[in-house]
């Protein structure tokens, strides 16, 4: 199991201005969640729980509540994932992070809805160049 997609997203390299709290905070969660995908792929049921609890702590502490998610659909997915690991239900708890990842993964029809129709592009025959008009 891989660790969640925006875990893997670089900070800004181009920007020399330090971190904010905020982006400090993303930083340090998708170091945790990194942390409880590999103990979840190795099976480590105790490790699992104890990088879940982390995460919640880490919450607690920036953002003042139990889920350190801002979005209810993630947030739901991570609960699911604690509630799993409290029942010790090791597959539950792989199956709440996979939902988890999915939200981080844009879906294949979003990303050709961006790309330009025929009727606003002309390809030139010799370049191979889309013409915007």
């Amino acid at each position: 199991m891989s660790a969640i997609s925006i875990a893997n997203l670089p900070s800004s390299t181009t920007n020399t201005t330090p971190l904010t709290s905020r982006q400090t905070y993303f930083k340090e969660r998708a170091a945790e969640v990194r942390q409880l995908s590999e103990a979840l792929s190795s099976g480590d049921l105790a490790a699992a729980q104890q990088d879940y609890n982390n995460i919640v702590a880490l919450g607690n502490n920036i953002l003042h509540k139990d889920n350190p998610y801002l979005r209810a659909d993630r947030g739901l997915d991570f609960n699911a994932i604690g509630g799993a690991l409290q029942n010790g239900d090791l597959d539950g708890a792989r199956q709440a992070f996979a939902a988890l990842e999915s939200t981080y993964k844009v879906p294949p029809a979003a990303a050709s809805s961006t790309a330009p129709t025929n009727a606003t592009a002309a390809t030139a025959p010799e370049s191979g160049v889309n013409i915007i008009a």
